[in-house]
């Protein structure tokens, strides 16, 4: 959601605001007992308006709107309850998505006219997503959608080949799944009936199109994993999906699936796909080290190697195509949303782990 804030009123002074936010106000009260302060938690189809009034002896007081500018009483305003002075605040509903709307607060007093305060402008965020054209990759039908101008594999990628038909190596241990240092892919647990409910999980050097060792030095060498015209998800188109729905607090409530086929653990933090992405939990797959006592007795110490097929129900984790930097040559950025939480979060992962991918159109 955006918020807009508005800084306080001085004595008699006309003013006007921007923002990146697209805020603008004038004052039209000559006795500045009315003022628009405020348009905050503006989404879709609503906004919450604060006004403020500074005397008592008020007849009506409330807020009115319209998509031309200088708002009037009639058609669109709503009188707020128990006027008085002070704060008063109203939720605009059933706005139309990406629509410039103007606001302002008024007041009545005895006399029955109407007095404005300044004007406000806002934006309502525009559709969460547009259903896209369908499209085939080895064998895989994928539904598509559009987010904040970017079209989106509605699904996580199920691929078994590279791009040019070549076949990605396929891991059969959790040893081999940890060491390797091409591309590889499993199924979660490697068992083959997770695969067309939760896609693939390849490691990052799939991700990368590293496919022989020699590819690993030589990027020129490389192949593509993601299909001719697509390309596997940034760190930038993560960011542009959670702007267009809201941002990362709110954004991974608005992604998971709650069809009535959901594998969610739905105990807490329920989506509701809002956005239309059905992200489902196909949990990960890492390899790390932990202390264990030697054996036999206490410590010291030893690191060992523990392998875990992890969260599935429980969270869905995404590569993206973005390495952290030299500064973490060995860290790239993931995504994740989980049921224990609203939000989007962004990470890091090292790159022997095996995690989902989503594609985006290039």
């Amino acid at each position: 959601m955006k918020k807009i804030l508005v800084v306080t009123l001085f004595s008699l002074f006309l003013f006007s605001c921007s923002s990146n936010d697209s805020v603008s106000g004038t004052i039209t009260s000559t006795s500045l007992n009315i003022s628009t302060y405020s348009v905050e938690e503006i989404n879709y189809t609503s906004a919450k308006i604060i006004g403020i009034v500074a005397y008592g002896d008020n007849l009506e007081i409330g807020f009115c709107w319209n998509t031309i500018g200088n708002p009037i009483l009639n058609p669109n305003h709503k009188v707020v309850q128990n006027p008085g002075s002070g704060t008063f605040s109203y939720t605009l509903n059933q706005l139309s998505p990406n629509t410039t709307y103007y606001v302002r607060a008024y007041v009545k007093k005895s006399d029955g006219i109407p007095v404005y305060g300044n004007q406000l402008t806002f934006t309502t965020l525009h559709d969460l997503f547009i259903n896209g054209t369908p499209v085939t990759v080895d064998g895989t039908s994928y539904n598509t959608l559009v987010i904040n101008g970017k079209t989106w594999m509605k699904q996580n990628l199920n691929a078994t080949t590279y791009s040019d038909g070549s076949p990605i190596q396929v891991a059969t241990d959790v040893a081999e799944l940890g060491s390797l240092k091409v591309g590889a892919y499993c199924d979660y647990a490697f068992d083959s009936a997770n695969g067309p409910i939760y896609g693939k999980l390849y490691n990052w050097y799939a991700v990368a199109g590293i496919w022989n060792v020699a590819s690993l030095t030589i990027p020129t060498s490389r192949k593509k994993l993601a299909p001719v015209g697509w390309h596997v998800s940034t760190d930038a188109d993560w960011d542009s999906l959670a702007t267009g729905l809201g941002g990362e607090n709110v954004v991974g409530k608005k992604l998971k699936d709650n069809s009535a086929t959901s594998t969610w653990d739905v105990s807490t933090n329920y989506g509701t796909n809002d956005s239309g992405f059905s992200a489902l939990p196909g949990g990960l797959f890492y390899y790390h080290y932990e202390l264990i006592p030697a054996s036999p007795g206490p410590p010291p110490t030893l690191p060992i190697f523990l392998d875990k097929f992890v969260w599935k129900g429980k969270a869905a984790y995404w590569w993206t195509s973005s390495e952290v930097g030299t500064t973490a040559p060995d860290l790239v950025w993931v995504r994740d949303v989980n049921c224990t939480s609203d939000e989007l979060v962004k990470s890091s992962a090292v790159k022997n782990r095996a995690l989902s991918i989503r594609c985006v159109k290039d």
